[in-house]
């Protein structure tokens, strides 16, 4: 009764209005589509998260001078430093967020970092953070 009292608007990503609106593909699909018809659902694109951190943190990291002359000078202190291999995971759930890092040299040496967040955040937002703080110790560590 709810949700029959109620517009509902339904935020995604993926193309489950068109797939609902032509349910002759599968048997399950058609059950849904009459199953929801009764109600007045609305979809609409889900809107990207444009979070302030990230772009601060793009903004403070974004070379401004001597572009070239880094460029130019890159191949040779990638040649001295080694390569790094850079990997981030994150999760959200209800007892907690928190993300792990893990860097590795090219000759197998690695770096293993976590970090919990004492905040709510969205599995999408910890994925951020997790590549944010990956790379403000990439950074750091000059790699």
């Amino acid at each position: 009764m709810y949700f029959q009292a109620h517009i509902v608007k339904v935020l995604t990503d993926k193309l489950l209005r068109q797939v609902l609106a032509k349910p002759d593909t599968s048997r399950s699909l058609v059950k849904w589509s009459v199953e929801l018809d009764e109600y007045d659902i609305q979809y609409e694109a889900r809107p990207e998260i444009k979070s302030q951190v990230l772009a601060d943190f793009v903004g403070d990291n974004t070379p401004t001078e001597h572009i070239k002359e880094e460029e130019d000078s890159f191949e040779s202190e990638e040649s001295k430093k080694g390569m790094w291999k850079f990997s981030v995971d994150g999760s959200s759930c209800v007892s907690g967020s928190g993300i792990g890092l893990v860097l590795t040299r090219s000759y197998g040496w690695n770096l293993e970092y976590a970090l919990r967040f004492g905040f709510k955040i969205t599995n999408n937002e910890v994925e951020w953070e997790a590549l944010i703080a990956g790379l403000t110790i990439a950074k750091q560590l000059e790699v």
